[in-house]
Protein backbone atom coordinates (compact mmCIF):
# COMPACT_ATOMS: atom_id res chain seq x y z
CA UNK A 1 0.00 0.00 0.00
CA UNK A 2 1.25 3.44 -1.24
CA UNK A 3 1.76 6.14 1.39
CA UNK A 4 -0.90 8.52 -1.01
CA UNK A 5 -3.57 5.11 -1.25
CA UNK A 6 -4.73 6.24 1.66
CA UNK A 7 -5.36 9.63 1.34
CA UNK A 8 -4.26 12.46 3.28
CA UNK A 9 -6.09 13.51 6.41
CA UNK A 10 -7.04 17.44 7.31
CA UNK A 11 -6.33 18.81 10.63
CA UNK A 12 -9.73 18.93 12.32
CA UNK A 13 -11.27 15.53 13.79
CA UNK A 14 -8.16 13.46 13.38
CA UNK A 15 -9.56 10.46 14.76
CA UNK A 16 -12.83 10.60 12.37
CA UNK A 17 -10.99 11.02 9.83
CA UNK A 18 -8.11 8.67 9.67
CA UNK A 19 -11.41 6.02 11.03
CA UNK A 20 -13.31 7.04 7.42
CA UNK A 21 -10.07 6.50 5.90
CA UNK A 22 -9.03 3.12 6.90
CA UNK A 23 -12.08 2.36 6.20
CA UNK A 24 -12.11 3.49 2.67
CA UNK A 25 -9.10 1.50 2.22
CA UNK A 26 -10.70 -1.85 3.93
CA UNK A 27 -13.59 -1.38 1.80
CA UNK A 28 -11.29 -0.22 -1.78
CA UNK A 29 -9.16 -3.09 -1.14
CA UNK A 30 -6.02 -1.18 -0.41
CA UNK A 31 -6.00 -2.82 2.86
CA UNK A 32 -6.82 -6.44 2.18
CA UNK A 33 -8.48 -9.29 4.78
CA UNK A 34 -5.89 -10.58 6.33
CA UNK A 35 -3.28 -8.34 6.26
CA UNK A 36 -1.37 -7.46 9.44
CA UNK A 37 -1.31 -4.14 10.31
CA UNK A 38 0.11 -1.57 13.11
CA UNK A 39 -0.63 1.93 14.12
CA UNK A 40 3.16 3.60 13.61
CA UNK A 41 2.97 1.99 9.83
CA UNK A 42 -0.77 3.56 9.15
CA UNK A 43 0.00 6.87 11.00
CA UNK A 44 2.93 7.30 8.73
CA UNK A 45 0.87 6.59 5.54
CA UNK A 46 -2.03 9.04 6.83
CA UNK A 47 0.59 11.70 7.76
CA UNK A 48 -0.62 11.84 11.56
CA UNK A 49 0.37 11.13 14.52
CA UNK A 50 -0.55 7.75 16.35
CA UNK A 51 -3.16 8.80 18.71
CA UNK A 52 -5.85 9.05 16.21
CA UNK A 53 -4.87 6.28 14.49
CA UNK A 54 -5.11 4.36 17.78
CA UNK A 55 -8.73 5.74 18.31
CA UNK A 56 -9.75 4.86 14.76
CA UNK A 57 -8.62 1.39 15.67
CA UNK A 58 -10.56 0.83 18.58
CA UNK A 59 -13.44 1.68 16.54
CA UNK A 60 -12.50 -0.79 13.85
CA UNK A 61 -11.83 -3.44 16.83
CA UNK A 62 -15.01 -2.90 17.75
CA UNK A 63 -17.14 -3.66 14.47
CA UNK A 64 -15.42 -6.79 13.75
CA UNK A 65 -13.04 -5.32 10.56
CA UNK A 66 -9.86 -4.99 12.50
CA UNK A 67 -8.86 -8.08 14.52
CA UNK A 68 -6.39 -8.72 17.30
CA UNK A 69 -3.69 -11.31 15.87
CA UNK A 70 -2.17 -10.88 19.39
CA UNK A 71 -1.48 -8.69 22.40
CA UNK A 72 0.44 -5.73 19.63
CA UNK A 73 -0.42 -7.15 16.67
CA UNK A 74 -3.82 -6.27 14.46
CA UNK A 75 -4.83 -7.33 10.98
CA UNK A 76 -7.82 -7.06 8.59
CA UNK A 77 -10.93 -9.22 9.48
CA UNK A 78 -11.00 -12.03 6.53
CA UNK A 79 -14.52 -12.96 7.36
CA UNK A 80 -15.73 -15.40 4.63
CA UNK A 81 -19.12 -15.32 2.70
CA UNK A 82 -20.70 -17.87 5.49
CA UNK A 83 -19.78 -16.12 8.39
CA UNK A 84 -20.87 -12.90 6.81
CA UNK A 85 -24.16 -14.41 6.07
CA UNK A 86 -24.35 -15.28 9.54
CA UNK A 87 -23.31 -11.83 11.18
CA UNK A 88 -26.20 -10.80 8.94
CA UNK A 89 -28.70 -13.51 10.82
CA UNK A 90 -27.93 -12.21 13.48
CA UNK A 91 -28.39 -8.86 12.88
CA UNK A 92 -32.18 -9.55 11.31
CA UNK A 93 -33.10 -11.73 14.63
CA UNK A 94 -32.22 -9.35 17.32
CA UNK A 95 -33.89 -6.21 15.25
CA UNK A 96 -37.08 -8.26 14.77
CA UNK A 97 -36.44 -9.01 18.41
CA UNK A 98 -36.28 -5.53 19.23
CA UNK A 99 -39.26 -4.69 16.40
CA UNK A 100 -41.51 -7.01 19.00
CA UNK A 101 -40.52 -5.53 22.69
CA UNK A 102 -41.08 -2.05 21.02
CA UNK A 103 -44.77 -3.35 20.17
CA UNK A 104 -44.88 -4.60 23.55
CA UNK A 105 -43.32 -1.57 25.37
CA UNK A 106 -43.11 1.68 23.26
CA UNK A 107 -45.04 4.42 25.82
CA UNK A 108 -47.26 7.33 24.22
CA UNK A 109 -44.32 9.57 24.18
CA UNK A 110 -42.18 7.49 21.32
CA UNK A 111 -44.67 6.44 19.32
CA UNK A 112 -45.48 9.75 18.69
CA UNK A 113 -41.53 10.42 18.51
CA UNK A 114 -41.77 7.85 15.84
CA UNK A 115 -44.74 9.05 13.57
CA UNK A 116 -42.91 12.49 13.25
CA UNK A 117 -39.66 10.89 12.18
CA UNK A 118 -41.44 9.16 9.76
CA UNK A 119 -43.49 12.83 8.69
CA UNK A 120 -40.46 14.40 8.37
CA UNK A 121 -39.04 11.87 5.98
CA UNK A 122 -41.88 11.75 3.87
CA UNK A 123 -41.22 15.63 3.73
CA UNK A 124 -38.02 15.07 2.64
CA UNK A 125 -39.02 12.00 -0.06
CA UNK A 126 -41.84 14.51 -1.23
CA UNK A 127 -38.90 17.19 -2.03
CA UNK A 128 -37.18 15.03 -4.20
CA UNK A 129 -39.67 13.43 -5.75
CA UNK A 130 -40.70 17.17 -6.82
CA UNK A 131 -37.08 18.23 -7.86
CA UNK A 132 -37.38 14.67 -10.02
CA UNK A 133 -40.01 15.42 -11.48
CA UNK A 134 -38.81 18.90 -12.49
CA UNK A 135 -35.89 17.97 -13.59
CA UNK A 136 -35.86 14.05 -14.71
CA UNK A 137 -33.94 11.42 -13.19
CA UNK A 138 -30.53 13.32 -13.77
CA UNK A 139 -31.56 15.29 -11.03
CA UNK A 140 -29.08 15.84 -8.34
CA UNK A 141 -31.10 14.77 -5.22
CA UNK A 142 -27.90 13.23 -3.03
CA UNK A 143 -28.27 15.61 -0.09
CA UNK A 144 -32.02 14.92 0.33
CA UNK A 145 -31.53 11.05 -0.20
CA UNK A 146 -28.69 11.79 2.53
CA UNK A 147 -31.19 13.33 5.02
CA UNK A 148 -33.82 10.76 4.29
CA UNK A 149 -31.33 8.09 5.07
CA UNK A 150 -30.51 9.84 8.55
CA UNK A 151 -34.54 10.42 9.24
CA UNK A 152 -34.75 6.48 8.86
CA UNK A 153 -31.35 5.52 10.91
CA UNK A 154 -32.92 7.74 13.60
CA UNK A 155 -36.30 5.93 13.00
CA UNK A 156 -34.43 2.72 13.53
CA UNK A 157 -32.60 3.70 16.84
CA UNK A 158 -35.65 4.62 18.40
CA UNK A 159 -37.72 1.14 17.04
CA UNK A 160 -34.71 -0.29 19.54
CA UNK A 161 -34.98 2.44 21.83
CA UNK A 162 -38.43 1.85 22.23
CA UNK A 163 -38.08 -2.09 23.36
CA UNK A 164 -36.56 -0.98 26.91
CA UNK A 165 -34.03 -3.28 26.74
CA UNK A 166 -29.92 -1.65 27.21
CA UNK A 167 -28.50 -5.18 27.08
CA UNK A 168 -30.02 -6.16 23.78
CA UNK A 169 -29.68 -2.54 22.20
CA UNK A 170 -25.77 -3.75 23.12
CA UNK A 171 -25.70 -7.33 21.37
CA UNK A 172 -27.37 -5.53 18.18
CA UNK A 173 -25.13 -2.57 18.11
CA UNK A 174 -22.19 -5.86 18.08
CA UNK A 175 -24.14 -7.59 15.61
CA UNK A 176 -24.43 -5.09 12.98
CA UNK A 177 -23.07 -6.11 9.68
CA UNK A 178 -22.52 -2.65 8.19
CA UNK A 179 -21.46 0.86 10.32
CA UNK A 180 -23.61 3.62 9.62
CA UNK A 181 -21.16 5.30 7.04
CA UNK A 182 -20.75 2.16 5.32
CA UNK A 183 -25.29 1.83 4.64
CA UNK A 184 -25.11 5.30 3.97
CA UNK A 185 -22.40 4.82 1.55
CA UNK A 186 -23.95 1.79 -0.03
CA UNK A 187 -27.45 3.20 0.10
CA UNK A 188 -26.30 6.50 -2.50
CA UNK A 189 -24.67 4.14 -4.64
CA UNK A 190 -27.07 1.62 -5.15
CA UNK A 191 -30.12 3.46 -4.49
CA UNK A 192 -30.52 4.48 -8.88
CA UNK A 193 -30.19 1.38 -9.59
CA UNK A 194 -32.95 -0.18 -7.55
CA UNK A 195 -35.07 2.92 -7.18
CA UNK A 196 -37.99 0.40 -6.57
CA UNK A 197 -36.60 -1.83 -4.17
CA UNK A 198 -35.65 1.43 -2.37
CA UNK A 199 -39.45 2.88 -2.33
CA UNK A 200 -40.95 -0.32 -1.62
CA UNK A 201 -38.44 -0.71 1.38
CA UNK A 202 -38.98 2.99 2.64
CA UNK A 203 -43.31 2.14 2.61
CA UNK A 204 -42.48 -0.44 4.80
CA UNK A 205 -41.59 2.33 7.64
CA UNK A 206 -45.13 2.96 7.60
CA UNK A 207 -46.49 -0.48 8.18
CA UNK A 208 -43.92 -0.97 11.24
CA UNK A 209 -45.13 2.17 12.84
CA UNK A 210 -48.98 0.91 12.05
CA UNK A 211 -48.08 -2.46 13.67
CA UNK A 212 -46.58 -0.46 16.53
CA UNK A 213 -49.11 1.57 17.31
CA UNK A 214 -51.48 -1.34 17.22
CA UNK A 215 -49.64 -3.15 19.70
CA UNK A 216 -49.26 -6.11 17.54
CA UNK A 217 -46.43 -7.97 18.77
CA UNK A 218 -45.67 -10.61 15.68
CA UNK A 219 -46.86 -8.08 13.22
CA UNK A 220 -44.16 -6.02 13.96
CA UNK A 221 -41.49 -8.94 13.93
CA UNK A 222 -42.54 -10.02 11.28
CA UNK A 223 -42.22 -6.50 9.20
CA UNK A 224 -38.69 -6.25 10.85
CA UNK A 225 -37.66 -9.97 9.82
CA UNK A 226 -38.45 -9.13 6.08
CA UNK A 227 -37.44 -5.05 5.99
CA UNK A 228 -33.83 -5.66 7.77
CA UNK A 229 -33.33 -9.16 5.35
CA UNK A 230 -33.96 -7.56 2.42
CA UNK A 231 -32.18 -4.53 3.12
CA UNK A 232 -29.00 -6.19 4.21
CA UNK A 233 -29.01 -8.65 1.06
CA UNK A 234 -28.87 -5.64 -1.44
CA UNK A 235 -25.90 -3.97 1.00
CA UNK A 236 -23.72 -7.16 0.44
CA UNK A 237 -24.68 -7.33 -2.82
CA UNK A 238 -26.59 -10.72 -2.31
Amino acid sequence: MSADALGSVETTSLADQAYRRLRDAIRGGVLRPGEKITERDLAARLGVSPTPVREALRQLVHEKVVERAGPRALRIADHSSAARSEIVEAEVRLSALMARLAARNATAEQLTGLVSLLAQADRIVAGIEKTVAGQGVEADVADGLAAVFQELRLFHRQVEACAGNPVLEGLLDQARAFSDEERLDLTMRLAPEHAEAFRARYHEHRELLDALLERDEDRAEELAVRHHRAALAQLSGD
